[in-house]
């Protein structure tokens, strides 16, 4: 136990108490720190394959994973978590299997809850419940994006909105152009001739598994159309 909480209880604390709105106190962090299991997963390896049992909520630690599903006969990724990120507490909570494969794009750590501790964890502490709640809206209003994002006008402005969505600090989106290409449901090569136009046109450096934006200001303004669409949505 004492071994876990050096190791996780820093980490766990910014993670799920970020903002002064839910501050997590360091006894919750440390009995949700006791309901942790760790799992390490080399790239290409699945956290759980959809219809499993959900029976467990998990956060990454390190590395990245991929939700995705075969639609037909084609794989539609919906998401790529990064440290910090929260997955699989939906189904649980609904008693419902997984509706999504869960797989590991890099080596990856993942720790898992178990549902009915967490569950009792948040029956007895308000704060991490409301953490818990403020995450849940948080990853609500990222799906929403997401569709914005498929319904938006055309592939560019589609792909300018992923790119701004999911860069780092310092304008790095980690992902590949497969994976692009997934995200939005369209071939592979429809994904990187928009890439590299927006590459020509200066807004972007493509380089090896990763993306640089050069010019955010351009790609911002090629969701003109995306503001449209949402203001005529409002309007009805």
């Amino acid at each position: 136990m004492a071994d876990l909480l050096s190791r996780y209880a820093p980490w766990i604390a910014c993670c799920l108490s970020r903002g002064s709105d839910a501050p997590l106190r360091e006894a919750d962090v440390e009995q949700l720190v006791a309901e942790l299991g760790e799992q390490s997963l080399a790239g290409g390896m699945f956290v759980f394959r959809r219809g499993d049992r959900a029976a467990k909520i998990h956060v990454v630690h390190t590395g990245r994973v991929e939700l995705s599903r075969e639609l037909g006969s084609r794989r539609v990724t919906l998401q790529i978590l990064r440290p910090g990120d929260v997955f699989g507490d939906v189904p649980a909570f609904l008693g419902e299997r997984e509706p999504f494969d869960a797989r590991a794009v890099e080596d990856s750590t993942i720790l898992s809850f178990d549902v009915d501790a967490l569950i009792r964890l948040l029956q007895t502490k308000p704060l991490v419940a409301r953490r818990w709640f403020v995450s849940l809206a948080e990853r609500t209003a990222g799906l929403q994006g997401r569709l914005v994002d498929l319904l938006a006008g055309g592939l560019e402005s589609q792909l300018a909105s992923i790119l701004l969505r999911e860069a780092d600090d310092e304008g790095v989106v980690h992902i590949t152009q497969g994976q692009l290409a997934e995200m939005l449901g369209v071939q592979r090569s429809s994904a990187q001739r928009v890439l590299k136009s927006l590459e020509n046109g200066g807004l972007i450096e493509l380089r090896y598994r990763k993306i640089q934006l050069v010019d955010r200001t351009a790609l911002l303004s090629l969701l003109e159309s995306e503001d449209s669409f949402g203001e005529s949505v409002q309007s009805v």
